[in-house]
C-alpha cells in the first residue's frame, strides 16, 4: 500500500513536471512576492526620474536667468522642450520596444538621456543648453514610453494593476523630491569658472546632474534586470522566457528554479514580431486612427483629447511657472495682496530700477511650499485610489475638475496671500484626473483602437502642456489674471463635458447584445 502511494505521488510529481501551460498561467504559477515589490520599485524610480527631468526645468530656469539671460518667454517655450520631445518621438520609441524589446531600448535612452543632461549643464548660452535639452528630453522619452509595459509585463493578471498603480505613485513622490532637491542645491552661492566655455559652473547647473541621478541609478540597476517575458513570449524566445519565469518563481518561492513546474509554453497565434516596413507601419497606424474620427467613436474621440488637453495644459503648464509664482509670493512682504498684484509690483519695481540688476536667487519658502503641495497631490492619488470604487469615475472627474476650476478662479481674486496659495495648489490637484480619464478611456473605446485612442489622448496632453506653459508666460508677463481666468474654465468645461459620460454599471446591465465584442462597441466592458 505504501509502495502504491510513493508510486502515485512520484507519478504526480513528473505529471507536474512536464507541465504545459499559456504564458498567463505560467506567470500565475510564479506566485508573487519580493521580486515583483523589487521590480515595482525600479520601474516606479524611472518614472521618478522621468518626472525630475521633465520638470526640474521650473527651478532651473529661474536660477538660470542670469546666467543664460533669458525672458519670460523664453523660459516658456524652454520648459516646453521635454514635452514636445516626448510628442515627436513616442510613437517611434514604442515601436522600437516592440521591435527590438523592451530592456534594451529603455537601457540605451537612459543612458544617452544622462549624458545629454550632464553635457547640459556646461551649456554656454541659450542655444546650446535648448539643444542639449532636447537631445536629453528625446531619449528620455525612451523610457516613457515603454516603462508601464515592463512594469506590467512582470505581474500577473491578479496583481497587474495593482504594480502599476503602485508604480504610478512615484510620479508624486518625485513632485515632492524634486523641491526637496533644489532646496539642497540652489540656495549654495557657489560659483567655479570654467574659462575655456566661458562659463561660472553655478548651483543650478549642479541641479540639472543631480535630477539625472535617479535615472543614472536606474539604468545601472536596469542593467541586471531581464527582457520582459511577455516580449520574449511574443517573438518566440520560448527558452529565454522560461528562464526568467524561473527567476521570478525562484525569488517569490525561496525555492530552487529547478523546482518550476512549467516545462513549456503554449504556442499561441499571434502576430510575429518582424520589423514592417515604413509603409506598412504608416498604413497601420492610418487603419488604426481613422475610426476614431468616424462616429460611433468621434464624440468620445473628441471628449478624452480635449479633457486631456485641459488638464495637462493647466497642471504641466503651470508646474513649469509654480517655483516662479512662489518665489515672487515669497519675497513679497505683504499678505493681503494678490496673486497677480504682487507679479504686476514686482515686474513694475524692476522696471523702475534706473540699472536694472538681474536676480536670480530662490526664496527657501519656496521650496518649503512646494513641497507640501507635493504632499497634498500624492495625497490626492491616494485619495482617487481608494473611493473610485466606491462613487465611480464619473462622479471624481465631475466632482474634482469643477472644485480644481474654481479653485483656480478664485486663487487669483483671494485678497490673502495664504488663501491664495491654498487654492492655487487646489487648481493643481486636477491632474490626478489625467490617469483616472486614462481609465474611462478603456471603456469607452473597443479593444481594436483602444490603445491608439488612449496614446492619441495623451499625445493631445502633451501638446496642451507645450501651450500652456507657453501662454502662461506670456500672461504672466502681459495680463496675468487671464491665465487663471482661462484655464480654470477649461477645466471648468472640461467638468461640464465629463457629465456626458455613459454611467458605466448601468450602460453594462442595459447592453447584453449578441454582437460579436470585434464590432465597434463604444461603451465595451472592461
Amino acid at each position: 500500500m505504501v509502495d502504491k502511494m510513493k508510486s502515485k505521488g512520484k507519478y504526480e510529481n513528473e505529471a507536474k513536471a512536464e507541465l504545459t501551460v499559456t504564458l498567463d498561467e505560467a506567470m500565475t504559477l510564479t506566485g508573487f512576492g519580493v521580486y515583483n515589490i523589487s521590480h515595482m520599485l525600479l520601474s516606479g524610480l524611472i518614472l521618478m526620474g522621468v518626472i525630475l527631468q521633465n520638470l526640474a526645468l521650473g527651478y532651473v530656469l529661474p536660477a538660470a536667468q542670469c546666467d543664460l539671460h533669458l525672458t519670460l518667454p523664453q523660459r516658456g517655450w524652454l520648459a516646453a522642450i521635454p514635452f514636445l520631445a516626448v510628442i515627436l518621438t513616442s510613437y517611434f520609441w514604442g515601436w522600437l520596444a516592440d521591435t527590438r524589446g523592451r530592456r534594451p531600448v529603455m537601457l540605451f535612452s537612459m543612458v544617452f538621456s544622462v549624458v545629454m543632461s550632464i553635457l547640459a549643464s556646461f551649456a554656454p548660452d541659450i542655444i546650446s543648453f535648448a539643444v542639449l535639452e532636447f537631445l536629453s528630453a528625446v531619449f528620455m522619452s525612451g523610457s516613457t514610453a515603454v516603462v508601464y509595459t515592463y512594469l506590467g509585463e512582470f505581474n500577473n493578471l491578479r496583481h497587474r494593476d495593482k504594480m502599476v498603480a503602485f508604480g504610478s505613485s512615484f510620479v508624486g513622490i518625485g513632485t515632492v523630491v524634486l523641491p526637496g532637491i533644489s532646496w539642497l542645491i540652489l540656495p549654495h552661492e557657489f560659483s567655479l569658472p570654467i574659462t575655456f566655455l566661458g562659463i561660472a559652473y553655478r548651483s543650478w547647473r549642479l541641479l540639472i546632474v543631480a535630477c539625472a541621478v535617479p535615472y543614472f541609478i536606474s539604468s545601472i540597476l536596469l542593467f541586471f534586470a531581464p527582457e520582459s517575458p511577455k516580449f520574449l513570449y511574443s517573438s518566440g524566445q520560448h527558452e529565454k522566457c522560461l528562464k526568467v519565469l524561473k527567476s521570478i518563481y525562484a525569488v517569490n518561492k525561496w525555492m530552487p528554479a529547478d523546482n518550476y513546474p512549467v516545462k513549456a509554453l503554449i504556442t499561441e497565434s499571434h502576430t510575429g514580431k518582424c520589423e514592417p516596413a515604413p509603409v506598412s507601419v504608416l498604413s497601420s497606424m492610418w487603419d488604426q486612427t481613422v475610426p476614431l474620427f468616424r462616429p460611433p467613436l468621434l464624440p468620445w474621440t473628441t471628449l478624452a483629447c480635449f479633457v486631456q488637453f485641459g488638464i495637462f495644459a493647466t497642471t504641466n503648464g503651470f508646474y513649469v511657472w509654480f517655483p516662479t509664482i512662489l518665489n515672487s509670493l515669497a519675497n513679497h512682504g505683504a499678505t493681503d495682496m494678490r496673486i497677480c498684484d504682487i507679479l504686476d509690483a514686482s515686474k513694475a519695481s524692476v522696471l523702475n530700477e534706473t540699472v536694472v540688476i538681474c536676480d536670480d536667487t530662490m526664496n527657501t519658502a519656496t521650496f518649503e511650499r512646494s513641497i507640501y503641495i507635493g504632499l497634498v497631490f500624492c495625497s490626492m492619488y491616494l485619495i482617487v485610489g481608494f473611493v473610485v470604487d466606491l462613487v465611480g469615475k464619473k462622479m471624481i472627474l465631475v466632482s474634482v475638475l469643477s472644485v480644481t476650476g474654481l479653485c483656480g478662479i478664485g486663487a487669483n481674486l483671494a485678497a490673502n496671500q495664504h488663501l491664495a496659495v491654498v487654492l492655487f495648489a487646489i487648481f493643481q490637484m486636477s491632474g490626478a484626473c489625467i490617469g483616472l480619464m486614462n481609465a474611462v478611456n478603456v471603456e469607452l473605446f473597443p479593444t481594436k483602437y483602444r490603445a491608439m485612442a488612449i496614446c492619441l489622448s495623451m499625445m493631445m496632453g502633451r501638446v496642451g502642456s507645450m501651450v500652456g506653459s507657453n501662454l502662461i508666460g506670456l500672461f504672466l508677463e502681459t495680463n496675468c489674471g487671464a491665465s487663471f481666468y482661462l484655464f480654470g474654465s477649461i477645466i471648468i468645461v472640461c467638468a461640464v463635458l465629463c457629465l456626458t459620460l455613459p454611467n458605466k454599471k448601468r450602460e453594462i446591465s442595459a447592453k447584453k447584445q449578441t454582437v460579436e465584442p470585434a464590432q465597434n462597441e463604444t461603451h465595451e466592458p472592461v
